[in-house]
């Protein structure tokens, strides 16, 4: 009896397996079938992308609810977008309220999920997990029975923001009118390659200063009358030269495998309090209500009102998955009261977004330029324009300083890229693909990509700081040393330090002795509130300060309190 029985289960086992198996197929609607759909050829020349070898995370289960009437998707989505690798890929939109409790349909790539609208919106999330994939013809579709959307061209790569203000802002156009027309490393216009993989999207000052300028109002959904653009010489003209550049050089350290897209956030001139969210605004009081003028008013340069690059640009983005930021911000913030609450207002800032934005990768790397070399008006200069100088040696030291507080934070250096001393409109200098270049090295060293390692591609890193008992001897440590530390001039002193005097004050200029392969010692005849590298903001590497790591990239700048 034993015997007949387990033969019985044996059975109904395979009868259940063969139904799973080729008993019930999914038509292109979403909806159950009892035929068996014909396999799809799939052109050998295009292949798609590997997904997540969990076939239960390709495709959900259909909502048993009725179809919503109309729909409308995010203007944040469009042909030829990137969406983000290794991420669950979420996709939002609206509906009128009277669709509540009906749903909405997405296939992508292999992947069909469905969602409901709860209070006039809905959110698709494809769980799979994709590899990149630079092949044209794979298309996103969104629809109900009653309509349709498709995003055609749709890359699965890496979404970065660039953000930041003038230097951020400072476009393609800008950059080809300092370089030779045949500079083809620094990519003149005639050798932009618009079948590189690499996609853009500008969502900044798209239109008029509005209502929203200085409020928590957010805004719903981009303005701007075009989202995602192939990458080509028209296209990039206006837009910023450190983010396509930094995309050019991660697409071709990567040959091409990986593609990139570009969101372009930017503002002249602002400072970080109109970046925040309101809530990081109000934990760090960035700004005050003014009454009379009817909105938030920050301080610092240009500080007019408050909030606006993100409520207005950043919000529309809010659950988009990305690979990083890469920011070039600050110079506006160097006034004392700005720059020592920066770092602690970015870093939560960072935090906000990290939450907020990636369902897997919460802690996305972000790589935050350092200001390079500025120098003030030469004696007997006698030219019309008005010699542009700001001092930012102390935020460039307490931006560097952020390294140490948060994981997955990368300082990009500068301080051996510009070294004109008569170049009169300075806060702009032209080392955008230099910039560019070693921050993608760094990106390709974090993501273990283009055989490069953070040791030749980033400059010493500063990791701890210790003091002796009588705080007149400071032992710094350093990581992304190499071989080890060293001066570039082959000088015995390590030179570029200043001592702190009281909390974010700059004092003397300090020598110091390499005394390990990642440690460096300065001593002071009097007792040290802190330690500085690179704060003065005329130093150039080699010249002032001259230390790096054996790949001789300059070490990072720093401004570290004694706690």
């Amino acid at each position: 009896m034993k015997n007949y029985l387990k033969i019985a289960v044996c059975v109904i086992l395979s009868l259940i397996l063969l139904v799973t198996a080729f008993g019930c197929t999914t038509e292109p609607g979403g909806k159950p079938s009892n035929e068996t759909a014909a396999p799809e050829a799939t052109p050998t020349e295009e292949p798609t992308a590997t997904p997540d070898p969990d076939p239960d995370v390709m495709r959900d289960d259909p909502i048993d609810a009725p179809y919503a009437a109309a729909f409308t998707v995010s203007k944040t989505f469009s042909k030829n977008m990137v969406v983000q690798r290794g991420e669950r890929i979420r996709v939002w939109g609206w509906a009128d309220e009277s669709e509540n409790g009906k749903k909405v349909s997405g296939e992508f790539m292999g992947m069909f999920a469905e969602a409901l609208v709860e209070d006039g919106e809905w959110v698709i999330t494809f769980k799979a997990k994709l590899e990149a994939n630079a092949n044209l013809g794979n298309s996103m579709r969104i629809y109900t029975d009653t309509q349709e959307v498709v995003f055609d061209d749709v890359l699965v790569g890496d979404v970065y923001f660039v953000i930041g203000q003038s230097n951020c802002a400072y476009p393609m156009q800008t950059h080809w009118s300092y370089i030779e027309k045949d500079d083809e490393e620094r990519v003149a216009m005639k050798f932009v390659d618009k079948t590189l993989p690499i996609r853009i999207n500008y969502n900044s000052w798209t239109v008029p200063l509005g209502n929203k300028r200085g409020t928590t109002d957010l805004t719903k959904d981009i303005k701007a009358k075009t989202s995602w653009r192939v990458a080509n010489a028209s296209s990039i003209s206006n837009f910023s030269a450190i983010g396509y550049l930094f995309a050019y050089n991660y697409v071709k350290l990567t040959e091409g495998k990986v593609p990139v897209g570009m969101i372009e956030i930017d503002g002249n001139g602002m400072p970080l309090s109109h970046f925040l969210p309101n809530e990081i605004a109000e934990k760090h009081h960035t700004d005050t209500w003014s009454e009379s003028k009817g909105y938030y008013v920050g301080t610092g340069v240009n500080a007019s009102t408050a909030r606006y690059m993100y409520n207005e640009y950043m919000h529309p983005f809010d659950r988009m998955a990305i690979a990083g930021i890469l920011w070039y911000q600050g110079e506006s913030d160097l006034q004392d009261s700005e720059a020592s609450r920066y770092a602690a207002a970015y870093c939560d800032f960072m935090d906000y977004l990290r939450e907020r934005h990636n369902m897997v990768n919460k802690d996305f790397p972000v790589y935050f330029v350092e200001f390079p070399s500025e120098y003030r008006q030469p004696a007997g200069y006698k030219g019309k324009e008005t010699w542009a100088f700001m001092d930012f040696g102390k935020i460039r030291g307490i931006m560097g300083s952020m390294v140490t507080m948060r994981k997955n934070f990368f300082q990009v250096m500068s301080g051996d890229l510009w070294s004109d001393t008569e170049f009169w409109n300075s806060l702009h200098p032209n080392c955008k693909y230099e910039q560019a270049l070693r921050a993608a090295k760094i990106a390709c060293a974090y993501n273990g990509e283009g055989n490069i390692t953070m040791d030749n591609a980033s400059g010493p890193i500063i990791e701890s700081v210790t003091y002796s008992a009588d705080g007149k001897t400071a032992t710094l440590k350093y990581k992304n040393v190499g071989d080890g530390l060293k001066t570039v001039d082959g000088s015995e002193f390590v030179t570029g330090y200043s001592i702190v005097t009281g909390k974010n004050q700059i004092g003397a200029k300090a020598r110091g002795l390499i005394t390990g392969k990642d440690t460096v010692e300065v001593q002071f005849d009097s007792e040290m509130k802190g330690i500085a590298y690179f704060v003065v903001t005329t130093y150039f590497f080699g010249k002032e300060m001259n230390l790096c790591n054996s790949a001789g990239i300059p070490a990072g700048s720093f401004l570290l309190n004694r706690e």
